[in-house]
């Protein structure tokens, strides 16, 4: 997870165990001094060891096997589930204890959901790494470094299981299925590729139709304020005169 010009948000085990180490280490004392918790930190931090080796494991298993995945769907879904689980509950404890959010931490939510997806099996919890996307996309300003950031977000779109794509409580617009979807057209936007905008404004539409017709006319007048290259612009008014109209999304 680097800030060179191509970006890799893929697991890496000895990667993933330093960032986390790293993240916590300074807080420990203060984690541990709580005694609320059902959980002590060792005891997250061994589990979260054990998960990690759990995903090497299952890493080396495919590549002996040229790409075959020896574990199943939901077991996949399950082991994900487990370990997102335990970044949730390490990062709450290290949030309490130091009051303000822990970057790098909650952005290790982003290798974890890219096993899950890239094993084939499906992501529950969306809500940290859509935070961790969020802010990751605000940092950057290179184009082809926001480029790879829209493919990643992509990838967990495309992976998210079926109870949250079927977005059947839309009371909360900040739901990360929401939240995921406009940021993936806004960061599509932001790497000016037309290729890339037109994946993400199709799947826009097709996951949140209620809100595409408002992201078009908000996409145009951003257009003159931000002054986008003209072919940024060109695949933004053809997806304003498809959706953007009254007549649209019945």
């Amino acid at each position: 997870m680097s800030n060179s010009l191509v970006m890799d948000f893929s697991f890496n085990a000895r990667t993933f165990r330093s960032l986390l180490h790293s993240a916590v280490a300074e807080h420990i004392a203060d984690i541990t001094a709580d005694s609320s918790a059902r959980e002590t930190p060792e005891q997250l931090l061994a589990g979260m060891e054990q998960a990690i080796d759990v995903l090497e494991r299952a890493d080396a298993d495919i590549a002996a096997r040229h790409g075959e995945s020896v574990l199943s769907e939901a077991e996949i879904t399950e082991i994900g589930d487990y370990t997102l689980g335990l970044l949730e509950a390490i990062v709450e404890r290290v949030e309490t204890a130091s009051g303000h959010q822990s970057r790098e931490l909650t952005r290790l939510a982003i290798p974890i959901s890219l096993w899950i997806a890239r094993q084939g099996g499906c992501i529950n919890k969306l809500e940290l790494v859509v935070n961790s996307l969020a802010a990751w996309a605000n940092e950057l300003k290179d184009t082809l470094q926001i480029a790879d950031l829209v493919r990643v977000i992509r990838e967990i779109i495309d992976a998210a299981s079926s109870e949250i794509r079927q977005d059947l409580d839309q009371s909360n617009p900040m739901r990360p299925w929401r939240i995921i979807n406009l940021n993936y057209g806004i960061v599509a936007t932001r790497s000016h590729d037309p290729a890339l905008m037109d994946q993400a404004f199709s799947k826009l539409v097709e996951n949140l139709p209620q809100d595409a017709r408002a992201f078009f006319r908000e996409g145009m007048q951003q257009m003159d304020i931000v002054g986008y290259p003209e072919e940024v612009r060109e695949v933004v008014e053809r997806y304003e005169r498809m959706w953007g109209s009254e007549d649209t999304l019945h």
